[in-house]
C-alpha cells in the first residue's frame, strides 16, 4: 500500500512539474551597460539606439532571447484569445532611457508578448526584421511567408507616461505575380491609405484609397499585445 502511494506522488510531482507554466524574468530596472541589463539565461538579438524621450541622450531599446526552447500559447485574433501553442524561444522587449546625470539606463517599459518568435514567419524563417529608432519613435518591423508574403511595421511614440501606436504599415503581396495590397495607418489623424494592385506597377495602375479609421482610442503596448491580436476591420489583422 505504502509502494502504491509512493507511485500515485510520484506521478502527481511529475505532472504538476509537467505543467508548470514558463515565467518570464524580470528585466533589472537600471544599468550602466547592455551586458548588466540581460537576464541570466538570455542573449540579446538586436539593439537600437537614439532619443525616445527628447532629453538629448541616446536611449536604449533590446530585443532578448530565451537560451531554451519552451512551449508558449500565443494570441491571435484578439488581445485574449491564447489559441496557438508553439514550441520555441520566448522573446522580450526592452525599452530604457538614458539618465544624463548617471548614464545609467533606466527602464521605462518591459513587453513579454509583442516581438514575434523565430518560429513564427513561415518558410522565410526569423520574422524579426528591424528594430529602430528615429525621431523620437520606436519602430519594429517583422516579414515572412512563403509563395504569398507579408510584412508588418508598427511606430511608437512615448508620450504622456505611456507608449502609444502612432502609425503601422501592412503589405500583403505574392512574390511570382507581385499582386498586392499595402495599407498604410495613420492613428493620430485616424487615416488608412489602402493600395491594390501589382508591386511591379505601383506608380501606374494601382487603385489607392483612403479612408477614416474608427476607434475608440490609440493601442498601446498593454492593449496591443501583439501582431494580428487587432482585427482593425472585418477580417483585416493588423
Amino acid at each position: 500500500m505504502k509502494a502504491l502511494n509512493l507511485f500515485f506522488l510520484m506521478l502527481f510531482t511529475q505532472f504538476t512539474f509537467a505543467q508548470k507554466p514558463f515565467l518570464f524574468p524580470k528585466v533589472k530596472i537600471q544599468g550602466i551597460s547592455v551586458e548588466q541589463l540581460t537576464p541570466i539565461n538570455w542573449t540579446v538579438i538586436e539593439t537600437a539606439n537614439g532619443d525616445l524621450n527628447n532629453d538629448g541622450t541616446e536611449d536604449l531599446a533590446v530585443i532578448f532571447e530565451s537560451n531554451k526552447i519552451t512551449d508558449e500559447t500565443r494570441t491571435y485574433g484578439d488581445n485574449n484569445t491564447e489559441i496557438i501553442k508553439e514550441t520555441q524561444k520566448p522573446r522580450i522587449l526592452a525599452i530604457f532611457f538614458k539618465d544624463k546625470l548617471t548614464e545609467n539606463y533606466l527602464l521605462s517599459m518591459q513587453n513579454n508578448d509583442f516581438i514575434l518568435r523565430a518560429q513564427e514567419g513561415g518558410k522565410l524563417g526569423d520574422p524579426l526584421n528591424q528594430i529602430g529608432i528615429k525621431d523620437q519613435q520606436l519602430y519594429l518591423r517583422f516579414q515572412g511567408g512563403a509563395e504569398w508574403r507579408w510584412e508588418m511595421g508598427y511606430t511608437f511614440k512615448f508620450e504622456n507616461k505611456d507608449w502609444f501606436l502612432t502609425s503601422a504599415i501592412n503589405l500583403y503581396f505574392n512574390q511570382n505575380t507581385g499582386d498586392m495590397t499595402e495599407r498604410v495607418y495613420d492613428f493620430k489623424t485616424r487615416e488608412l491609405f489602402t493600395t491594390v494592385g501589382n508591386l511591379h506597377k505601383r506608380d501606374i495602375a494601382n487603385q489607392k484609397s483612403s479612408e477614416v479609421l474608427y476607434f475608440s482610442q490609440l493601442r498601446t503596448f498593454k492593449t496591443f499585445k501583439k501582431p494580428w491580436a487587432w482585427e482593425i476591420m472585418p477580417n483585416v489583422y493588423l
